[in-house]
């Protein structure tokens, strides 16, 4: 009889051409509903819904351009401006020798403000074109 080492290595090795054989079984699975499907791309098994096919990038471009932005768009904007200029400014005013507190505060309290007027004007998550309605990023 063998020994416990020498059992637990032939478990072992079992085990390891078993994972194989099924990594190869759903590989297989999976290849055939792609080819099941109409135009051979594969989409998620649980959507219910078709999924539509995005709009050429011109018309988008063109959208994108002709949009006007709402209010909530422009404070976001210059909050993340606030936030890249308050710390490009704190490098700068990190390396200048005796610069009066004020200042540095003074750059300091611009960041803050930018970092804290984020949160006034993020948007819903139900607006948010990256998840479908299952939560799931796209």
């Amino acid at each position: 009889m063998a020994n416990r080492a020498q059992r637990r290595a032939a478990a072992r090795m079992k085990d390891e051409e078993t994972k194989g054989v099924s990594s190869q079984r759903k590989f297989d699975n999976q290849a055939d509903r792609v080819a099941r499907t109409k135009n051979g791309e594969w989409r998620p098994s649980r959507v219910d819904k078709p999924v539509e096919e995005p709009a050429s990038s011109q018309d988008d471009v063109n959208l994108t351009i002709a949009r006007k932005r709402t209010p909530r768009e422009w404070a976001k904007f210059f909050s993340w401006l606030f936030i890249v200029v308050s710390a490009v400014a704190f490098l700068i005013v990190m390396w200048i020798p005796r610069l009066p507190l004020a200042a540095i505060v003074a750059v300091t309290v611009v960041f803050v403000i930018g970092v804290v007027s984020l949160f006034f004007v993020r948007s819903d998550h139900d607006r948010n074109p990256y998840v479908d309605e299952n939560g799931t990023a796209v």
